[in-house]
């Protein structure tokens, strides 16, 4: 996915995919604490977006929700301690798995993060702004499958808001607020809502969305 003109495009071809993936955990031992934790709420928004997404795909559903436990399990750490090969191992599936399996679909999160991480400044890490973005789309998305945040629940160890547990694990793992922490200005919102409106994760998000929606959402992830 590159950014050409405001938009994020991705190019894809047959050509482009590679004959082995070494998919290696010691690489990312000397990986710094922020990058460890962006990257993997990441694989972790992966995850849960694929297992939310409505399609029909139970093989897909099986490894995302594989991932989902891995990531709520070892991301705290496997940022606390970059050495914990353990951790870094977990995460190194739980990213796989992520994108194993988002074939199925994403959802609003990416939907969002797309055009705002085609935004000419300030520069904006993807897996930050899933990680800030995802606990509204949570709330949103809840009453259409709450079996299956019955489900999510019971995986991760949580109770109460699944939303809530979010931003609480953001915080402990050092990431912004939200998206004014980010440099967002206000003035943005509008066209990024426009933009997420017409990206195609927005099909597959577990519930409808609409452009008012995304900037109910958006402003919801502001943050103080």
């Amino acid at each position: 996915m590159i950014n050409v003109e405001g938009r994020k495009l991705d190019f894809m071809s047959p050509h482009l995919f590679p004959a082995r993936a070494l998919c290696d955990p010691d690489l990312t031992l000397e990986l710094p604490p922020y990058l460890t934790a962006a990257t993997g709420m990441d694989a972790f928004t992966h995850c849960l977006e694929t297992y939310l997404s409505p399609l029909v795909n139970p093989p897909a559903e099986a490894i995302a929700l594989d991932g989902v436990e891995r990531a709520g399990r070892w991301i705290e750490t496997a940022t606390a301690d970059g050495q914990n090969r353990e951790a870094r191992w977990n995460m190194m599936m739980a990213s796989t798995e992520g994108a194993l399996t988002f074939q199925k679909g994403l959802g609003a999160v990416h939907a969002m993060a797309h055009p705002l991480g085609a935004l000419d400044g300030p520069p904006l890490h993807h897996g930050t702004l899933n990680a800030v973005l995802l606990p509204a789309v949570l709330r949103f998305n809840e009453p259409a499958a709450p079996a299956k945040f019955d489900r999510l629940r019971q995986l991760i160890g949580v109770q109460g808001d699944l939303g809530a547990w979010v931003a609480e694990l953001n915080a402990r793992l050092g990431l912004p607020a939200g998206l004014a922490a980010m440099g967002v200005p206000a003035s943005v919102l509008p066209r990024i809502a426009a933009d997420a409106e017409q990206d195609p994760a927005t099909e597959t998000n577990a519930r409808p969305v609409t452009r008012a929606d995304y900037e109910e959402l958006l402003r919801a992830s502001m943050g103080s």
